[in-house]
């Protein structure tokens, strides 16, 4: 297969809150806005009958991240663990994670934990966005 990774996606409860976290927060820039996505071939695509979505796709540090808040069908809530299957987290690379932190937790944003030292070199913590997505911050030393 000939690919390249493109994207994540999450379904969130309301847009605006994850947009003000990605977006104005932590500085994804938005590639696109589509609000009330609809259409049978958007419906086939995501397997929902009769779909209603808005979407927005963000951009930034070397990824994007699509964002979908369904009209209908309404979604459902998930208990969400760490070591519950499927998707746990997503990470950005960071530098100076420590100032990050001090900067976010200033504003709010919850953390598991200061930032801790995993092993030589390495430093990572995990914050949550207002729909309680775990978003890692990792930073090594010494590289780029």
């Amino acid at each position: 297969m000939d690919a390249v990774f493109h994207h994540v996606a999450i379904s969130v409860r309301e847009m605006e809150p994850i947009l003000r976290f990605y977006r104005d927060l932590l500085g994804f820039a938005v590639d696109w806005d589509m609000d009330h996505r609809t259409g049978e071939g958007f419906s086939k695509v995501v397997g929902l009958s009769e779909a209603d979505a808005h979407m927005v796709m963000l951009k930034g540090f070397g990824m994007r991240i699509e964002l979908f808040h369904y009209y209908h069908p309404k979604g459902t809530e998930l208990p969400r663990r760490q070591c519950g299957f499927g998707p746990t987290h997503f990470a950005l690379q960071v530098r100076k994670i420590h100032d990050i932190y001090k900067k976010l937790v200033g504003v709010g944003v919850h953390f598991n934990c200061p930032p801790e030292n995993l092993r030589p070199g390495v430093w990572a913590a995990y914050m949550k966005d207002p729909e309680g997505n775990t978003v890692e911050l990792v930073q090594y030393d010494n590289k780029e």
